[in-house]
């Protein structure tokens, strides 16, 4: 009897923990999944929550920036595109467990245009603001050329004899620009130029009278005055899509408000050394240009390219010779091409940086005296080849700060030049 009560205990007690552990098993199951329910849900809002607020930065964005701006014809997505945080990061951040299978989804939002990107559009470009900018700045340009002058002849094919001068000309030009920018529709726009030049040339030469240690100097400085004005038209043929570029048509017109350089006369320091009396601030001829600019956003990057063709008009001088006395004649200067490409892109919402390639050809010039015939100017023609570096930070949601440094990559062209620009969208 003992014996048969033993056993019947522990039969009770094996059936009791094996309910026991029955009901720990469906009591885990049940707490596992409500907590995937309430993880699902806590995705879910988190999701919801971020696309609200993406939602809310576009309509904050374009209340401020009416009319919308038209960058490239189409959406530029800023590199660094404000909390592109997938729901999912920001739960393990908060130290919740991530559900499985879910490790890679990701919520992507639309980032209005950084202000550094646009800059680089609009001096890349053209950027269609249906507002007024006015853009100072300043550009530093430093030239430095070296010629072997021979007054002479070869004596049996080998023996020089006569005078061997070397001259040297460095030339710093600063320019102060004022420009101004006003987009008339959202597929059009005007500006204007105002340059004003200062410039400082050294004309040197070695070989004074023949004797090679010898050293003669001379400075001639041109101090404030107003250049040639320009202006332009610009129009937007096509926007950007996905398959092809912003393309704008511009054309403009140069007036010769400036100084011009014909007839100025020639002093002679010495018997080696003659210099110009004053210098130029512009080439005294009217000339009209016409180009296309394209532009393709490949986020975070934009490419851009430009091609121009310039002519300049004949006209008539008072005055063309730099002997004494008036010789007066025609100056038609060479028409020119230009084109040049390059890459900008935004570091973040305020930085940026481009490179780029331009290069110029222009043709010789010709003279006229009157009653002779027109003769080419040896030597006026030219090919200007230069690499560009720019950088552009934004200041504020209207101004920003642009620099560009080019470098010469043949003769022609200057050996550095440096440029720092201020716009400001009112």
């Amino acid at each position: 009897m003992r014996i048969f009560n033993k056993t019947y205990l522990a039969g009770l007690v094996t059936v009791a923990m094996a309910s026991t552990a029955l009901a720990d098993v469906n009591e885990e199951t049940r707490l596992r999944n409500e907590m995937e329910v309430l993880q699902q849900k806590y995705d879910k809002q988190w999701k919801r929550i971020f696309q609200l607020e993406a939602r809310l930065d576009r309509l904050e964005f374009y209340a401020q920036q009416q009319p919308k701006a038209n960058v490239v014809g189409g959406t530029f997505r800023a590199s660094n595109p404000a909390k592109p945080v997938a729901p999912i990061r920001v739960a393990a951040e908060r130290g919740q467990r991530q559900p499985a299978g879910k490790q890679d989804e990701e919520v992507v939002k639309e980032a209005p245009a950084s202000r550094s990107a646009r800059t680089v559009v609009q001096e890349q470009h053209t950027l269609f603001e249906r507002k007024f900018t006015l853009e100072p700045g300043f550009t530093y340009s430093s030239f430095d050329r070296n010629q072997l002058v021979l007054n002479g002849f070869l004596a049996l094919d080998s023996i020089f004899l006569g005078n061997i001068s070397v001259d040297e000309v460095e030339a710093q030009i600063l320019t102060l620009d004022l420009t101004g920018r006003y987009g008339i529709t959202d597929r059009s726009q005007i500006d204007f130029n105002i340059p004003v030049l200062y410039r400082d040339t050294k004309y040197l030469s070695t070989g004074v009278d023949g004797d090679s240690t010898s050293l003669s100097e001379e400075n001639v400085s041109l101090k404030g005055e107003l250049g040639d004005v320009s202006a332009g038209f610009y129009y937007q043929l096509f926007k950007e899509t996905n398959n092809r570029p912003d393309v704008v048509w511009n054309v403009r017109v140069k007036a010769p408000t400036g100084t011009d350089p014909y007839g100025i006369r020639i002093v002679d320091v010495n018997s080696d050394l003659s210099v110009p009396a004053e210098l130029p601030s512009g080439n005294g001829v009217w000339a009209a240009s016409t180009g296309f600019s394209l532009a393709k956003t490949i986020d975070p990057a934009i490419l851009f390219a430009n091609i121009n063709y310039t002519h300049n008009f004949a006209e008539d001088f008072s005055d063309i010779s730099s002997a004494p006395g008036k010789q007066p004649g025609e100056i038609k200067l060479g028409d020119s091409i230009s084109y040049g490409f390059g890459i900008a892109f935004a570091l973040n919402e305020r930085a940026s940086m481009s490179f780029g390639y331009t290069q110029q050809f222009a043709g010789r010039a010709e003279q006229k005296l009157d009653g002779d015939v027109t003769q080419s100017i040896i030597g006026s023609d030219a090919n200007v080849a230069q690499f560009n570096v720019g950088a552009t930070y934004a200041l504020s949601d209207k101004g920003s700060w642009a620099t560009n440094v080019g470098i010469g990559l043949n003769e022609d062209a200057p050996d550095v030049t440096f440029s720092m620009k201020f716009p400001y969208t009112f």
